[in-house]
């Protein structure tokens, strides 16, 4: 943990979640999915900033963010080369910096995948409970003062309240304005929420094509 003056803060990001989230809410419709990416630090950042803004009674203890989690879905090298490529450069560029670590879970293809026919798509399998792990990990463990779960998945609220319950780490949430805020029964936790505004301030413009 951090010196008594500053506080370490670790979010957890569910990042297909978010991304998609931020996409249906803030992009014009039709806006393909890849124009509308969140950089992972960025958004943390952005967070951390907005958070502090609100906490103003009492006078909010300064908070530096020590981790960023990210958790997404990979695609099959051999069914998908291109996008697999993709996701790797993405991973490479946001982990530059050594705060953020992301872990990739191999997606899961429908049976018929390649055929004319095949019009189900690729699918996440495991994130969330990866995600529910990791959080609960971080609360028994102690490592740090606040632990923020980035997800408006309802699937996530058991596990905000057993982390809530375990140990001196305090469990918060964010997201986004307009969408759905998580509430884990008999807990109450700060939520940060980002607007549009904040939106554009976080989203990765990069070119990952090449």
């Amino acid at each position: 943990m951090a010196s008594e003056a500053t506080l370490s803060a670790c979010m957890v990001i569910d990042y297909q979640n978010i991304h998609l989230t931020a996409g249906g809410l803030f992009a014009p419709h039709g806006t393909p999915a890849r124009d509308t990416l969140v950089s992972p630090l960025a958004f943390a950042e952005r967070v951390l900033e907005v958070r502090a803004g609100l906490q103003t009674h009492p006078a909010p203890k300064s908070v530096s963010l020590a981790k960023v989690h990210v958790f997404r879905g990979s695609p099959s090298n051999a069914k998908e080369p291109v996008l697999y490529s993709v996701t790797q450069r993405q991973r490479a560029e946001w982990t530059r910096d050594a705060r953020v670590h992301v872990t990739y879970r191999p997606l899961r293809y429908p049976s018929n995948w390649g055929h004319p026919t095949c019009i189900e798509r690729a699918r996440e399998k495991g994130i969330d409970v990866m995600v529910a792990l990791e959080l609960v990990q971080l609360a028994q463990f102690g490592q740090y003062d606040i632990v923020i779960l980035a997800s408006h998945d309802t699937d996530m609220e058991p596990a905000l309240e057993m982390a809530a319950g375990v140990g001196r780490v305090k469990i918060e949430t964010a997201g986004w304005q307009g969408s759905r805020r998580l509430r884990p029964a008999g807990r109450s936790l700060w939520h940060t929420a980002l607007n549009g505004t904040d939106f554009v301030k976080v989203r990765d413009r990069r070119s990952y094509d090449r």
